[in-house]
């Protein structure tokens, strides 16, 4: 049973691997199922015996690789929000090509729903107080509009600059305050 356990996790890696590197050279919706088994190696009944779709590769990539930041996160490593602001700038940083054909394929919502998910059971309350879950949708959505903007833009700032912007964006009581009027048209 472990043998079968340890060739099923193999399996599932070369496909995983296989997707990764097909979408280093190909556009993600013009890859087939046949181009991800030849890649890696498999028969199309192990691909279809672990995935439903190159989709659900995708998905549970991110969510492994989620499983792994929370790890860290609950062994101390992140303190305070700056900290786990900083974790997940760096996770999405060490994921934008899964995460950026994770939007391209259409599917930001399920990183929405993954994120906000992980808030309410970070932050229980949040789901239960008046307007709670509105606030934990415009800020989470707020966010993955910047990580967007961020890997759209080539990633030029840095991980611990993208986390300051972050952190300060939702720090900020005055956030508006970003922006500039234009003059009123009669006054001028």
């Amino acid at each position: 049973m472990q043998k079968k356990n340890e060739v099923n996790t193999l399996t599932k890696e070369c496909i995983v691997t296989a997707l990764l590197r097909l979408m280093e050279t190909k556009n993600y919706d013009s890859i087939s199922i046949t181009d991800i088994t030849n890649l890696a190696g498999v028969s199309r009944m192990a691909y279809y015996r672990n995935y439903n779709s190159k989709d659900e590769i995708l998905i549970k990539h991110i969510t492994d690789q989620e499983e792994r930041l929370l790890d860290e996160l609950n062994g101390g490593r992140a303190s305070d929000m700056k900290g786990v602001i900083a974790y997940v700038s760096g996770f999405f940083q060490e994921n934008a090509g899964v995460i950026k054909a994770v939007y391209d394929a259409g599917l930001s919502h399920m990183l929405t729903e993954m994120l906000e998910e992980r808030v309410y059971n970070y932050f229980p309350i949040a789901s239960a107080a008046k307007g709670g879950r509105y606030a934990v949708h415009y800020y989470v959505g707020g966010i993955l509009a910047v990580f967007k903007l961020w890997f759209d833009k080539g990633m030029i700032e840095s991980v611990d600059e993208i986390s300051e912007i972050i952190y300060n964006l939702i720090n900020n009581a005055d956030a508006i305050s970003f922006l500039v009027l234009p003059l009123d048209k009669q006054t001028l």
